[in-house]
């Protein structure tokens, strides 16, 4: 059957109540019902930022147009839990690869920080569960808990900005984006981001958000002081001055109570230039150490069973970066880098019952042609590479330059829906890089390569300077190198037998590999991608070198302490962590 061209997968935080009357898109507000637009893609949007935002649709005046749109896979399942059942709220995550159903008798919204503290006090005197949610876009949905769910989405104000502290306060539901418009009008923004600015800043700290930059630390080490709704002691702030317990808290992963407020370091605004390239294997490695240190911000995409890595450069704009970007304009006038995806497209569906044809693809993007032309054969291997090789040769023909903000830069789209896994571990430091992250990459890719293993692109390589948080895992010295690698399996598909068989391939053969070749250099998990283990080697594994890495005692000594009855915490935590003790 031929696949589907749509516009990049989606997934909803849709409750089956109203929780607001006002979805945020373009940053313009957009009333629901009569006003709300009937068009498939518009609808998928909506959606997408009403979760961003923790607001929702009415999705009961929504599900009329989802029944004939093909954009948000969750909205069935969605529809027939409306169905079934009108007293709890569905929860997808961003990538669309975790849902659950939470009691509406224990899913909280609270208006105001006095309503969350009663929210809490209740819930632990009572021994209700209830787990703190920001935007769900966790792709392992740390933040769920079936037994009883607070979102933060309503307490989102912008509570100080100080130009001479050079910090920015705000409730912890407040959104990345919306801080970042905050701060622009003062000319200042976040020392650092993540690739999604849909994120509430309760989470974007908790769970270790970073970015890249060799000299640039994830984005909670640039917390200055927290307010959190703890269970058993009530509301409490903690600064630098309140010593270790701090530094466990600002990557406390919702587990020591609940983020209130947020206050955090800022910077002066500024646009960046950035430079995407191409480069082959051998000059990655022997260019790398010169790359990091002579650039603010840089990336790299492998291209699985392709010889080439595409570069991604950002560094302040000076006196020579307009010349550059019009050089680059000049050069790819002309260039139709969409080529090699669209041609491989109708290549392939030339046997089908209704081949594609040009006037089918126009308009299409980047995601939207990688994710049809991989769901013909997602799992197989040579498949996938004749696929990498159109996504090189799209790659190559879109090399150049441009300027903008940085907070426009820094952020980038994560393709369609997915199941990823990214693992840090140190590499040296930012003076003598060790070569673990090179040795990492050689060896994946090596028995990607000899296994035909099905692995989709890009490779995302990733760097960031130490971390204070004692529960980041790139926990270390201000001077310390750390390497981020995260690897991804679309889900192009519709068919749920093939859904599944591509989860599975995921969680087991491609992450069983990452974490292999990871573990002579102490690899861990990205908090928001670790997923429950799936066999008891794994989670022997696991606890090990979670153990070797991360001082649980402590946090577990901390979460006992703030959170007796472990009121805060979900499956997943209670089981890579252990219980509070």
């Amino acid at each position: 059957m031929l696949p589907r061209l749509r516009p990049q997968r989606v997934a909803c935080f849709a409750n089956k109540r109203v929780l607001s009357s006002k979805l945020f898109l373009n940053n313009r507000h957009l009333e629901t019902g009569s006003n709300a637009s009937s068009n498939a893609e518009d609808m998928s949007l909506l959606l997408r930022f009403a979760m961003a935002a923790g607001a929702a649709t009415c999705l009961n005046n929504c599900l009329d147009d989802l029944r004939h749109s093909t954009q948000l896979e969750a909205s069935q399942s969605l529809e027939k839990a409306l169905e079934e059942n009108d007293e709890t709220t569905a929860v997808v995550n961003w990538s669309g690869t975790h849902s659950i159903e939470v009691p509406n008798k224990h899913y909280y919204e609270p208006q105001t920080v006095q309503e969350l503290e009663q929210i809490i006090a209740k819930c632990h005197e009572e021994g209700q569960v209830v787990r703190p949610v920001g935007s769900a876009l966790s792709p392992n949905a740390i933040s769920f808990q079936e037994r009883g769910m607070v979102s933060m989405a309503n307490l989102d104000r912008i509570l100080k900005i100080d130009k001479e502290s050079m910090t920015v306060t705000v409730e912890a539901g407040a959104r990345v984006s919306q801080v970042i418009d905050a701060l622009r009008e003062h000319d200042l923004t976040l020392p650092n981001l993540a690739s999604i600015a849909e994120q509430q800043m309760g989470g974007f700290t908790q769970i270790g958000a970073h970015g890249t930059g060799a000299a640039i630390a994830p984005v909670d080490h640039y917390v200055t002081r927290l307010k959190l709704v703890t269970p058993a002691r009530g509301t409490v702030e903690l600064s630098e001055k309140d010593g270790e317990i701090f530094h466990l808290a600002k990557v406390g992963l919702g587990c020591l109570g609940v983020v209130s407020e947020v206050t955090m370091k800022v910077v002066p605004a500024h646009n960046l230039l950035e430079h995407t390239f191409v480069i082959t294997r051998s000059e990655a490695k022997e260019k790398l150490r010169v790359l990091l240190k002579t650039h603010k911000h840089i990336r790299y995409m492998w291209i699985p069973y392709q010889d080439a890595v595409v570069v991604v450069t950002n560094d302040e704009e000076d006196e020579n970066s307009t010349r550059l970007v019009e050089i680059s304009k000049q050069n790819k006038d002309g260039v139709d880098a969409f080529k090699p995806l669209r041609d491989l497209l109708l290549e392939l569906s030339k046997d089908e019952k209704e081949p594609l044809t040009e006037d089918d693809l126009i308009g299409k993007g980047f995601g939207e042609l990688r994710d049809s032309l991989l769901s013909f054969h997602p799992l197989r291997g040579n498949h996938v590479k004749t696929v990498n090789q159109a996504e090189a040769e799209f790659w190559k023909l879109n090399q150049g330059y441009q300027i903008r903000p940085s907070d426009e830069l820094l952020q980038f789209d994560c393709g369609g829906q997915q199941w990823v896994f990214e693992v840090c571990f140190p590499t040296g430091t930012y003076d003598d890089n060790a070569g673990h992250d090179m040795q990492f990459m050689e060896t994946l890719l090596d028995k990607i390569e000899s296994g035909m293993i099905p692995a989709h692109a890009p490779i995302e390589q990733r760097w960031s300077a130490g971390s204070a948080s004692l529960m980041s895992p790139a926990h270390g010295p201000d001077e310390g190198l750390h390497c981020w690698v995260g690897i991804i399996l679309y889900l192009p598909t519709d068919d749920e037998l093939e859904r599944e068989q591509i989860t599975n391939t995921f969680k087991g053969q491609y992450c069983d590999l990452a974490r292999e070749v990871g573990s002579p250099f102490g690899a861990v998990s990205h908090w928001g991608k670790l997923e429950m283990p799936t066999t008891g080697e794994h989670f022997l594994k696991l606890r090990q070198m979670l153990s070797s890495r991360y001082p649980l005692e402590k946090f577990n000594a901390a979460r006992l302490y703030y959170d007796p009855k472990n009121i805060l915490g979900n499956d997943l935590l209670n089981t890579v962590l252990g219980n509070p003790k």
